[in-house]
């Protein structure tokens, strides 16, 4: 699933288009959950790919932590939570991107 996969496109009045915006669902904390620590290098996107074999669901670990500074990067020594079970999140994504 590619990031706008799901997003919409708008035309105004005079016919430029746009893409609307993807909503996200509040991801809560599981007793499934792992926690980890940030190392030099770790992206969201190699976590991605490391816990869920794609990485393009980088934004359920950015959005778990509440990792909005616009970097993909973790902090060095931060602890960081991997939801595991991510069936209801990605039902949750479809369902607010219908």
């Amino acid at each position: 699933m590619a990031r706008y996969d799901k997003a919409r496109i708008f035309k105004d009045q005079t016919g430029k288009e746009y893409l609307s915006r993807t909503r996200y669902p509040f991801i809560p904390t599981s007793d499934t959950d792992i926690i980890i620590t940030g190392r030099y290098g770790d992206t969201f996107t190699n976590l991605s790919y490391q816990f869920y074999e794609t990485t393009e669901l980088w934004w359920i670990i950015s959005r778990a932590n509440n990792q909005n500074n616009g970097s993909m990067y973790l902090e060095i020594g931060k602890q960081y939570r991997i939801p595991t079970d991510i069936s209801d999140i990605m039902l949750e994504f479809d369902i607010l991107n219908d």
